[in-house]
């Protein structure tokens, strides 16, 4: 008998150890936090979308780097549904900042859409992403901060999930990168090699077809986050970072 035959068969007899307490809400049952779906557990802490975002930047600090692009792969927790959203800087961001003398404001423009793209989630999941010595939400944050970008959420107004903290926490394996994961599930995607000369270009003229090729191994990483998430779920805390 397997662990989840045995909480419906106490759920049949009417007993409630730890794992089958009834969740109160307005008063009224729902299914034991255990025997949700997904989906019901969601919804249930109040989670309708989520977004996995992933930023390349062109340093890993936000005072003396700027952002490149982002991407946020968004899940639909009522349809089940995904799409793509995400944004990058061209040579018109660069004539911007050099026409003000201001290096900052070259990826102000992107800050300000992903502020916006991200107002309709409600999680954000990413893989070396959020706390002390992570990149993504760290970065974003710096970044908004010097660019005077608004919108970025305060406390407790979104939360946060990372795939490496969570790879670390339930597996043993000899890197928890995002590809070594990906390896492990067998979800693998055929990434946008990083080549130097491109990176280089993409950050000093923003050239369309650089910038391009930079955003395709961004926009693959969201996807590769995402099917990651989706094995790992079942097997880690529905997120509780607001930080």
């Amino acid at each position: 008998m397997t662990r989840k035959d045995q909480l419906i068969k106490h759920l049949e007899l009417g007993d409630r150890p730890k794992t089958l307490r009834w969740q109160g809400r307005k008063n009224k049952k729902v299914t034991p936090f255990a025997m949700m779906s997904m989906k019901e557990k969601y919804l249930f802490n109040d989670i309708h979308k989520i977004g996995y975002l992933d930023i390349e930047t062109s340093s890993l600090t936000g005072n003396v780097g700027h952002m490149i692009c982002w991407a946020m792969v968004v899940r639909d927790i009522h349809t089940g549904k995904t799409e793509v959203r995400g944004s990058y800087i061209t040579p018109k961001d660069l004539a911007y900042a050099k026409k003000n003398k201001d290096a900052d404001l070259i990826d102000q423009r992107i800050l300000i859409e992903l502020m916006e793209e991200i107002e309709d989630c409600d999680l954000l999941i990413g893989h070396w992403f959020i706390g002390k010595h992570r990149h993504d939400i760290p970065f974003t944050r710096t970044r908004c901060a010097i660019n005077k970008v608004t919108g970025f959420p305060k406390y407790r107004m979104i939360r946060y999930g990372d795939t490496q903290k969570w790879g670390s926490l339930i597996h043993r394996l000899s890197s928890n990168g995002l590809a070594m994961i990906g390896d492990a599930y067998g979800v693998s995607t055929k990434k946008t090699q990083i080549k130097t000369k491109i990176w280089k270009n993409a950050i000093q003229f923003a050239t369309k077809e650089d910038v391009g090729y930079v955003y395709d191994h961004n926009v693959k990483d969201c996807w590769l986050t995402y099917k990651i998430h989706k094995f790992m779920e079942e097997y880690v805390a529905i997120p509780g970072t607001y930080a």
